[in-house]
């Protein structure tokens, strides 16, 4: 990668929290599947003709810019190559036994894959429609946030923290602002 790394948003005290009450070592098994997803983005985007300009790591995850390939589907298979690259770590980890960190590989996929810009479904939703249907583009991102922040709200409910209500929270406020530049746009 000729690209820049840049640690923005607040990452680094984020990782140091996490790391401070991770008492189960949990993060340093999500922090290498999250390489590795990053990892599948990169090497497709390499295989494809894209460029890496700069991969920024803040809060919410990580943001790569870069110059995509031509074509929707071209785009679309940058965009799903992180989930499948976390989907073949948790079959080789669940293979080796290493059953928690087949299971964190397999939930940063699946997050990655709803279908709610900025993440990885979204992401590939809209190439794919290539600038058709707006309207259910946007009320399938809607129904994303919506029951991603209900699941977050329920699992706090039951005491199972606020994280995914915390993540949903930042994810939204990203989904609603393309929304509103959306339907500025109109």
């Amino acid at each position: 990668m000729r690209g820049r790394i840049e640690v923005r948003d607040g990452f680094a005290v984020l990782l140091a929290a996490l790391w401070c009450v991770d008492s189960t070592n949990v993060l340093p098994l999500f922090l290498l599947a999250a390489a590795v997803h990053e990892a599948g983005h990169l090497l497709v985007l390499y295989l494809s003709g894209g460029r890496v300009y700069r991969l920024t790591l803040t809060c919410c995850g990580a943001v790569l810019r870069c110059a995509l390939p031509e074509g929707r589907c071209a785009r679309a298979a940058v965009c799903l190559a992180g989930p499948a690259a976390s989907f073949a770590l948790t079959a080789a980890a669940n293979a080796l036994g290493a059953y928690r960190l087949a299971g964190a590989s397999a939930l940063l996929g699946a997050f990655n894959l709803l279908p709610m810009p900025p993440l990885d479904g979204g992401m590939a939703l809209s190439h794919l429609a290539a600038g058709r249907f707006p309207a259910a583009r946007q009320g399938i991102a809607l129904l994303a946030v919506s029951c991603l922040l209900l699941a977050g709200v329920r699992l706090w409910q039951m005491g199972g923290g606020a994280w995914l209500l915390l993540t949903g929270a930042l994810i939204s406020t990203q989904t609603v602002k393309n929304l509103a530049k959306a339907i500025a746009r109109c």
